[in-house]
């Protein structure tokens, strides 16, 4: 039995954040986050890792991933380009210069993956608990769900610099995912923490939801239907340059069609992620504390070169 992938998403833009988040040096070493994750990766098991990246920070991402990991680790990488679509319908409007969303980059990588896959954001440190989790229930045979995600507090995934967006969890009794609702500019202001959905209504919110933070294990039957849902999506909004075709919206939607089950597994509260510029001291105050306690080694290239033992 062959061992998952993991598709890294590291094709975003990084407008917020002001620099490119996916090799922004934050370790003692110069690693990003985007490093961490690999090296958790490769330590729960999994097979190799396929980064989904834009053409024009291809060479970037090339280098920075040759000098951290080497030939430690198979590594792959996929273009996520803007004409990529279906031939029979509408090509890319010229005057749009943003990727189509998270689901596309998945499609654009399950051209390159063969059985069940991992995704997560290359922004995102998740930590080692949730890659060993999620890499044993996509080892599984058979596989107890056709989907799996990674599931944390939405009180521990807040920025202080700033709004941020998540995708806020309906679970059943039987801890399976009901729905996920996209809600964009979360923050916590005087005690209360509010947001607004997409049709721009505000929200409160209590704290305690649990969150999609894009770490998913996937198999066959949902790539099909995200490439029906692709179809549906561009015949829609196909010529609307700031409309993207986002994972959960895409999950929450073959749920309730119940047509996937999608499995939740909780995540440790030692997530963390760099959403605005403000956020990346806090990222590496958090790196060196995690160095420093053993939790990474103070190199991972040197690390990778050894055999991914931790210092």
């Amino acid at each position: 039995m062959n061992a998952p992938p993991l598709v890294v998403l590291a094709a975003g833009m990084s407008t917020r954040y002001g620099r490119l988040k996916q090799v922004d040096p934050m370790g003692p070493s110069g690693e990003s986050i985007m490093d961490y994750n690999v090296f958790d990766a490769a330590r729960a098991g999994f097979s190799r890792v396929v980064f989904i990246v834009r053409p024009e920070i291809e060479d970037t991402l090339r280098e920075h991933v040759g000098r951290v990991v080497g030939d430690a680790f198979a590594t792959d990488f996929v273009l996520q380009t803007l004409d990529d679509l279906p031939g029979d319908l509408l090509g890319c409007p010229p005057e749009r210069t943003r990727p189509w969303g998270t689901g596309h980059a998945v499609l654009a990588a399950a051209e390159r993956v063969q059985g069940p896959f991992a995704v997560c954001n290359a922004d995102d440190l998740y930590g080692a608990d949730a890659f060993s989790k999620l890499f044993e229930h996509m080892s599984a045979r058979p596989l107890p769900t056709e989907a799996a995600m990674v599931g944390y507090t939405l009180i521990d995934t807040l920025s202080g610099s700033g709004g941020v967006s998540r995708g806020i969890c309906v679970l059943g009794r039987d801890g399976l995912l009901e729905g996920v609702t996209e809600v964009r500019e979360i923050r916590k202001t005087d005690g209360w923490i509010t947001g607004e959905e997409v049709t721009e209504e505000p929200v409160e919110l209590r704290g305690n939801e649990v969150v999609s933070m894009n770490l998913w294990g996937f198999s066959d039957p949902v790539v099909v239907l995200l490439r029906r849902q692709f179809r549906r999506f561009l015949r829609r909004w196909g010529g609307d340059t700031a409309a993207e075709f986002p994972l959960s919206t895409a999950l929450s939607e073959q749920v309730q069609l119940g047509t996937v089950r999608v499995a939740v597994i909780q995540g440790k509260a030692d997530w963390f992620g760099v959403t605005h510029a403000a956020d990346r001291e806090g990222a590496q105050a958090m790196l060196k504390a995690r160095v420093a306690d053993g939790t990474y080694p103070a190199d991972l290239a040197e690390a990778f070169r050894q055999g991914m033992e931790t210092a």
